[in-house]
C-alpha cells in the first residue's frame, strides 16, 4: 500500500504498513493538502502517514467523509461535546499522528466513517474538513442570519467560512489580496467593497497585518474569530482594548447545539456546490505527492486547495 510520508529525501511516495485492529479500511479517493500539511513537512522526517482532510468508500461501496480527530469520548470536555478539547486529540489525529488519508487507504475507527449523501460528490468531500472547521470558528463568533461579517483571508479555510456564514443568511464582506482568491470569494457571494464597523470579523489569515485590519474593522463591542493559524506569536494593539472587543479562538470542530459540526458540515457542501469549484484549484494524482505538496507550497502557483487523488 502506498502512502505520502516526509523522509530524509523530502515529501515521498513509499510503502506503508496497514493497521486493521479495530479498524475499517476507507479506499481513498481524495486528500486536500492543508497548510498545517506544510508545517508538518517543515519540521522534519516523521514516520506516520499525512492527509487529514480526506474521503473514500467502506469495503461495502459507501461514500464517507473522514473525521479524523479521534477523541477518548469519556472525558468532561467529550461529554460536553467540546470534543476538540480533548486531552488526546492530537494525539489520535489521522494525518499528524496515526496515518493519514494521503495513501491508497486509511484504516479508521468506525465511529470516524460519516457517511456522504448522493448530493455530494465524492471527489469533492475531502473539503468537508476544512468546512467543518469553518463552522465550527462562524458558530464560536455567533454568527447569524442578518450578522454584518467580514472574513480576511481568501485560502481554503477564509472560502469555507464564506460558504458557511452565507448558508446561515450572513452578509459577509471578504478581504483578501490575490485576485484569484478575491474572484472566488465573489463567486461563493461575498463582496470585495469592504466597509467598517463589523459585528463579526472573521480572522482566516494567521498573520499580524490581518489582525491589526481585523481590530480596526471591527465594531466597537463586536467580536473577531481566530480560524486562522498563528504559528508565530502575534501582537494586540491599544485600538482592542479600547474597542472592547471580543476575542473568539477556534480549533477544529465538535458540537453546536447538539449538532456534530463535521456532520453539518456535509450539509453545507451539498448546499453550496459551486464551493468545489471555487475552492479545488489542483488535482494531482498520488504518485506525484511531492509535486502537489510543492504547488502547495509555492505562492507563485496561485493554488487554493491541492488534492491528491490515488
Amino acid at each position: 500500500m502506498r502512502g505520502v510520508r516526509n523522509t530524509d529525501d523530502g515529501i515521498r511516495v513509499v510503502e506503508v504498513p496497514a493497521h486493521p485492529e479495530g479498524a475499517v479500511r476507507v479506499s481513498v479517493a481524495a486528500s486536500g493538502i492543508c497548510g498545517s500539511d506544510l508545517h508538518l513537512a517543515s519540521f522534519g522526517p516523521s514516520a506516520v502517514t499525512l492527509g487529514h482532510e480526506f474521503c473514500g468508500r467502506l469495503d461495502d461501496g459507501s461514500p464517507v467523509a473522514v473525521l479524523p480527530v479521534l477523541s477518548c469520548g469519556r472525558c468532561g470536555r467529550c461529554r460536553a461535546g467540546d470534543e476538540q478539547l480533548c486531552a488526546q486529540a492530537l494525539g489520535s489525529m489521522y494525518g499528524v499522528s496515526l496515518d493519514g488519508g494521503l495513501a491508497d487507504e486509511a484504516w479508521v475507527d468506525p465511529r470516524c466513517a460519516k457517511p456522504l449523501p448522493p448530493g455530494v460528490a465524492l471527489s469533492d468531500a475531502c473539503l468537508v474538513e476544512p468546512v467543518a472547521v469553518a463552522l465550527h470558528g462562524i458558530n464560536r463568533a455567533g454568527v447569524v442570519a442578518g450578522a454584518r461579517v467580514l472574513v480576511i483571508g481568501a485560502g481554503p479555510i477564509g472560502l469555507c467560512t464564506i460558504a458557511a456564514a452565507r448558508s446561515l443568511g450572513a452578509d459577509v464582506d471578504l478581504l483578501a489580496n490575490r485576485t484569484r482568491r478575491v474572484e472566488a470569494g465573489e463567486f461563493l457571494g461575498a463582496r470585495s467593497a469592504v466597509g467598517n464597523e463589523y459585528d463579526i470579523v472573521l480572522e482566516a489569515a494567521g498573520v499580524q497585518s490581518s489582525m491589526d485590519r481585523a481590530v480596526e474593522l471591527v465594531r466597537p463591542g463586536g467580536t473577531i474569530g481566530i480560524l486562522g493559524s498563528f504559528w508565530d506569536p502575534v501582537a494586540l494593539n491599544l485600538g482592542f482594548q479600547m474597542k472592547e472587543v471580543t476575542l473568539v479562538p477556534a480549533f477544529t470542530y465538535g458540537h453546536h447545539h447538539g449538532t456534530s459540526e463535521f456532520e453539518d458540515a456535509v450539509r453545507v457542501l451539498e448546499a453550496v456546490p459551486a464551493l468545489a469549484d471555487a475552492v479545488i484549484t489542483h488535482r494531482f494524482p498520488l504518485d506525484d505527492a511531492a509535486e502537489a505538496f510543492r504547488v502547495a507550497g509555492d505562492r507563485s502557483t496561485d493554488a487554493i486547495k491541492v488534492v491528491v487523488e490515488p
